[in-house]
């Protein structure tokens, strides 16, 4: 590249930043009108909110943008007739017990719709997908939940991707 291109360019790299004019946000956001609409018909969420299983159970949630699926605490799980491997239980129903934040417990029995290899901060872990209703905000999805001891996490619920789809945008600042 000449001198006389790399005067110019600096030339119009500080003319741009002298005013005020960041050139990238320009290109990748567009005019303030067309972002408005963008997510106009979604509901706004915070990180944390407090969800309804089933109707009955009320769960205070942590909404998490980097799960693919909800999981739920669940404690007592037992397999109706169980086989020896978790994919063989596949539609076969299961017991289970859900508990929330404040220890409030109830029973639940549902079929198994899959099994779900869940990767985390433990390794690598298997848990059955049960179909639940969860409702926030006149929002009512059924989706399958995995089970799982999450006695010791913070939350009890954790929104994932599968229920947020399409409906909410996640406010950080909230």
């Amino acid at each position: 590249m000449s001198l006389f291109f790399k005067k110019k360019y600096l030339f119009f790299t500080f003319f741009l930043l002298a005013v005020g004019v960041n050139a990238s946000s320009l290109a990748l956001d567009g005019p303030p009108e067309a972002l408005e609409s963008i997510d106009a018909h979604k509901k706004v969420i915070s990180p944390e909110e407090y969800f309804w299983i089933e109707g009955q159970a009320r769960f205070f949630a942590r909404i998490d943008s980097g799960a693919k699926s909800t999981s739920i605490h669940a404690t007592d799980i037992e397999v109706e007739d169980a086989a020896e491997t978790m994919m063989d239980n596949v539609g076969k129903q299961v017991n289970f017990t859900i508990e929330n934040e404040e220890g409030e417990t109830w029973s639940i029995s549902r079929r198994i719709s899959s099994v779900t290899q869940v990767r985390n901060s433990q390794g690598v872990e298997y848990r059955y997908n049960v179909p639940l209703r969860l409702g926030w905000n006149g929002i009512n999805k059924t989706v399958d939940v995995n089970l799982r001891d999450r006695s010791k996490m913070t939350y009890k619920l954790l929104i994932g991707r599968d229920w947020m789809h399409r409906e909410v945008v996640i406010d950080l600042e909230q």
